[in-house]
């Protein structure tokens, strides 16, 4: 038996069904460093949704990749998240912040336990394994910053292991709190998926540009599964003329600028986790989830990909909409997907011109030339095996 060190990736859920952009990157980084003959173990909660943080899924669960596996270890939660707690502590970490920064530092440890501790995943006995049995790894790589699993993990490892930390960066106010800096800290490496969150974090958290780093982009899937059929209504809806929106349809990611600026003549289809309604409107189509192929299809056909989110360290769904040739249709104001628009194509527009050229769009008075997006190129340079590669190096 090799008496290699193995990896650990740690990210706050991890699954085949769970398909959020973070759990995703791990759970592919993981099987690409395995397809690199090295032991890697995901490190995760037992929790199948971010808002419940229940224990759904098993403590263990082995994924097969090539001639290697890859374990899946699973911590159980200690409870829930506290919805009110959570948005008093965050509303008060805010306030002090903004208004009363020193007192905010002097109570920072306290303040930034409590609102690491009620947004969860509360799982102590994940970052107390990792400090209990260190010596096993020679890397302890970690996907967010935003959860405890990440920061506790952090702070009772990086003394025996070194960290791999990828911040994945949004300009959101909890990134300016002091736990953040605590981990660019303690971590020996840093990793950005994008060189917009690597500008943000360099202009917002100087102590970054002391710390050597990895840009990571997310790859794609390397292949789809022929087993995959696409559903009766997915295949009529690619007869049809339709703007495509992917992804969880979430307050947070702006959904509701595509509900008050989509035209009375356009119908958009919506494909992703459903946490919010959808106005009852003949504009708008719910389709839940779809599987590659589904989506591959939508893509192709679909006039235009809406992407609307400003808080993106990347955008997964936006190089994928690249990768199909299909036009990415951005809200102007977050870098890292203009980043991807302006190096591979797509059209970026402002407010208030938006529902215009989607009316634009859809009238055929604006035919943009998919033939311009560069599919090939972000193929190329967006790969989970060279990231992989990088991440070796250190390990």
């Amino acid at each position: 038996m090799s008496d290699e060190k193995k990896i650990a990736v740690v990210v706050q859920r991890c699954g085949k069904n769970i398909i959020a952009g973070a759990e995703v990157y791990a759970l592919k980084l993981a099987e690409a460093i395995a397809k690199n003959n090295r032991q890697i173990e995901i490190f995760t909660s037992q929790s199948d949704d971010y808002i419940l943080w229940n224990n759904n899924l098993p403590e263990k669960e082995y994924l097969q990749i090539e001639d290697r596996q890859i374990l899946i270890r699973r911590f159980p939660i200690s409870h829930s998240r506290l919805k009110i707690m959570f948005a008093i502590i965050k509303r008060i970490n805010n306030l002090l912040y903004n208004k009363l920064n020193p007192i905010y530092n002097f109570l920072s440890p306290i303040l930034d336990y409590i609102f690491l501790r009620t947004q969860g995943p509360w799982c102590p006995k994940l970052w107390l394994y990792l400090k209990e049995n260190s010596d096993q790894y020679s890397l302890i790589i970690i996907k967010s910053y935003l959860y405890s699993s990440s920061y506790f993990t952090i702070q009772k490892t990086y003394k025996k292991v070194n960290i791999l930390f990828i911040v994945t960066a949004h300009n959101e106010p909890e990134f300016n709190f002091n736990f953040v800096n605590k981990m660019i800290n303690y971590s020996k490496f840093i990793g950005f998926v994008s060189n917009a969150e690597k500008e943000f974090c360099y202009s917002t958290k100087p102590n970054t540009k002391e710390k050597p780093f990895l840009i990571l982009p997310p790859g794609f899937n390397e292949e789809l599964d022929l087993n995959d059929t696409l559903q009766k209504k997915v295949q009529d809806i690619s007869r049809k003329k339709f703007f495509l929106s992917i992804g969880r349809i979430d307050k947070n990611k702006n959904i509701d600028f595509i509900f008050k600026n989509t035209p009375q003549n356009c119908l958009v289809v919506f494909v992703g986790d459903l946490k919010m309604d959808i106005p009852k409107d003949n504009r708008f189509l719910y389709l839940g989830r779809v599987n590659e192929q589904e989506k591959k299809q939508l893509m192709q056909t679909a006039i235009a990909l809406l992407m609307v989110s400003k808080l993106e360290a990347y955008s997964i769904v936006t190089a994928e909409a690249i990768k199909y040739k299909c036009l990415v249709l951005a809200l102007k104001g977050c870098e890292p997907v203009e980043e991807l628009i302006k190096h591979y194509g797509g059209h970026i527009t402002d407010e208030n011109n938006y529902s215009k050229v989607m009316e634009e769009l859809w009238e055929e008075r604006f035919i943009f030339d998919r033939s311009t997006i560069k599919s090939d190129l972000i193929v190329q340079e967006k790969s989970f095996l060279k990231n992989a590669t990088q991440i070796l190096n250190l390990a």
